[in-house]
């Protein structure tokens, strides 16, 4: 019943996000944060339990250019930009560059967790879950999670900071399935507890 009303109230709020912002509600800022550039989407409801009721698309952060085009729930982008303003340009700040883009490559999907026919739902069927496949730096040079991993602490350091505005942070170091990627998301299932690898 509570997500029939969320959508019914037109997800001007992040229904059960714990984030009471509305997307759009500083001067064309998304979920009420100024630093997020982008579009307010509608309702996204593809049946079962694959939903979202405040999906935004993710074009920039303060400065930052978000490649990907990606979508996701208010609290998510939320945490992307405290995490792109944050920890991941102080990585870089203190590897002697500074952020212009990240590139994205998985964001909103009706899909179960590693694309299995069974078992859990994935958070990116939630709109809480973003991947992360490289990072640019305003000297032109780029680092990559599958090629520059082990050649540098910036993406290390990087995903290190991501623990705390994201729940869950996955990497090379976790499994194959992540040897490309940065898995952030934004979960209620370790009860406030984060599980970052």
């Amino acid at each position: 019943m509570r997500r029939l009303i969320c959508v019914v109230m037109l997800a001007l709020t992040a229904c059960g996000s714990g984030d009471t912002r509305r997307a759009g509600a500083v001067d064309g800022a998304l979920c009420g944060d100024p630093r997020l550039q982008g579009e307010a989407l509608p309702p996204m409801i593809d049946g079962g339990a694959c939903a979202i009721t405040n999906p935004v698309r993710v074009s920039a952060i303060g400065s930052v250019a978000i490649g990907g085009a990606p979508v996701m729930d208010c609290r998510t982008a939320l945490a992307f930009a405290d995490w792109t303003a944050g920890g991941l340009s102080r990585a870089a700040r203190k590897g002697g560059r500074k952020v212009s883009r990240v590139d994205t490559v998985a964001s909103y999907a009706c899909r179960n967790r590693y694309g299995r026919v069974g078992g859990r739902i994935s958070n990116h069927a939630l709109g809480r879950a973003v991947d992360v496949s490289a990072v640019g730096f305003t000297d032109g040079s780029r680092l990559s999670v599958l090629h520059d991993w082990t050649d540098t602490t910036i993406l290390q350091e990087a995903a290190g900071h991501a623990c705390g505005p994201f729940d869950t942070v996955l990497g090379p170091n976790y499994n194959a399935a992540h040897r490309d990627h940065l898995h952030l998301d934004v979960t209620d299932e370790y009860g406030g507890a984060t599980f970052c690898r």
